[in-house]
């Protein structure tokens, strides 16, 4: 009997080929990444492999796939793995299938598979088939905002108060300290948002968000988005003439994925520019009648702030599949010795 595929109400069917793993980010992924030293392409399977130690000791080939980040090359995160040939368990038997054919690998990383996607369950059932060990390495959980609550008014009556009052109501605050303007960079000076958003970012956290392969990524990401008739929003916000925050929002079918920010810090006093930046991203998605603003995964630096925006949330399961007997059985010995040493601290 063939399975359906239902309607998810955090994540729906139409969404699962707007943004990650769509041909424009596979394609862009390719020219940005593919030529990577330290990864060997396996197209064939849609995979890409690199080596690692387990521990610093056990040589392991790993694979992931192509599009994704790993330890293997650290490329921009994309989350919610779509498999779309696996929803079922004959289908996912035969991805496996496939995906086992290549020899090159002794373990293979699914990333980010939403806990309610159909594969996520038809996947692990066929691994087992197979004689693969099936490991849960990682569970993230993704927030966002499900713009059908009734309108922009309504989002933040349901909001708690200090909430509402950093998103929305310390905006007089901010025209108070000049002139405010919200403005959109794409396409004619996106040099000069990546310069500026790189610019908050080496301020807060050390180090630029995008540089390298990473901008050539995003910049040829953003124009193949472009042209395939997604809206990119390089948000800016001007006080007297000057960036003060940067958001970069994608919305494609139906969904506005919110993927970096950067602000300047403690310019007003008590006042968040980057919480107050995401209030007028969000107004902006319920006029624009889109389904979702997606916060994805993630934490800020201090606060998990997305979970006190978001309405809506699911978690991400990042499957590890392993195929080496001797992997198989030193994770096996791990997973003891940890077992063991949580009941000798209990």
């Amino acid at each position: 009997m063939t399975e359906t595929l239902h309607q998810d109400e955090f994540f729906p069917p139409h969404h699962r080929q707007g943004l990650f793993y769509s041909s424009a980010w596979q394609e862009a992924w390719h020219e940005a990444y593919g030529n990577h030293p330290a990864i060997r392409l396996h197209p064939d399977a849609g995979l890409y492999s690199y080596p690692q130690k387990l521990k610093g000791l056990l040589p392991v080939r790993s694979a992931t796939p192509i599009g994704a980040t790993s330890p293997g090359i650290r490329s921009i995160r994309a989350e919610y793995l779509v498999l779309t040939d696996a929803t079922t368990n004959v289908g996912a038997e035969q991805l496996l299938g496939k995906l086992t054919a290549e020899k090159k690998w002794d373990q293979l990383c699914l990333p980010d598979i939403s806990e309610s996607f159909p594969e996520l369950g038809a996947i692990q059932a066929a691994a087992r088939n197979l004689g693969l060990q099936v490991r849960e390495q990682e569970r993230n959980t993704a927030f966002a905002v499900d713009l059908s609550v009734g309108g922009f008014e309504n989002y933040l009556a349901s909001l708690g108060k200090n909430t509402r009052l950093k998103l929305f109501n310390r905006r007089k605050k901010l025209e108070e300290a000049g002139k405010v303007a919200l403005e959109n960079w794409w396409p004619s000076r996106r040099e000069a948002f990546y310069k500026t958003l790189n610019q908050f970012h080496e301020k807060r956290w050390g180090k630029p968000c995008y540089r390298g392969r990473s901008l050539a990524f995003i910049d040829k990401l953003l124009t193949r988005l472009d042209q395939a008739g997604a809206r990119i929003d390089l948000s800016v916000i001007t006080l007297d003439g000057e960036p003060v925050s940067t958001t970069l929002d994608i919305a494609a079918q139906g969904r506005c994925y919110n993927l970096q920010a950067g602000y300047a810090e403690d310019l007003v006093k008590n006042l968040s520019l980057g919480t107050l930046h995401l209030g007028y991203q969000i107004e902006k998605a319920f006029q624009a009648q889109y389904d979702h603003y997606d916060f994805m995964a993630g934490e800020g630096k201090n606060t998990q702030y997305k979970a006190s925006l978001a309405n809506c949330q699911a978690d991400l399961i990042t499957l590890l599949l392993v195929r080496h007997p001797l992997l198989k059985l030193a994770y096996r010995v791990q997973d003891r010795l940890s077992k063991t040493a949580i009941t000798e601290g209990a």
